[in-house]
């Protein structure tokens, strides 16, 4: 069951989140997982505000202590409409997919865009 947690990105400014995930109290160990944070207007739309992943390089995963770090930068948040709109991020080990995390994905305006 993933956990909801809502997130805020400042408008035209470098969004960064990051987080442990850990198996009990133990770090869960990420080496050889890939993952997807994928932003949407809402569930079920096919339109998609971004994509963080470890393929695009938005997406780090510091393997051995189980944090992943989201980083979109301040060209990317420059495009956003402030608005609400709704998250989930999943890894995927090469045989399970795993949603950790979802909720809403709020912009807030920015005064120098």
């Amino acid at each position: 069951m993933s956990a909801k947690f809502n997130l805020i990105c400042e408008q035209a400014a470098t969004f960064n989140f990051q987080f442990v995930i850990k198996n009990d109290s133990t770090p869960l160990n990420l080496t050889g997982y890939s993952g997807t944070m994928t932003v949407r207007p809402f569930t079920g739309s096919t339109t998609i505000t971004v994509v963080a992943s470890t393929d695009n390089g938005r997406m780090v995963f510091d393997a051995l202590n189980g944090r992943i770090t989201v980083t979109i930068n301040s060209a990317t948040t420059t495009t956003f409409v402030p608005s609400r709109y709704v998250y989930d991020l999943i890894t995927d080990s090469g045989s399970v997919v795993t949603r950790y995390l979802e909720g809403k994905f709020i912009v807030t305006a920015g005064v120098t865009v």
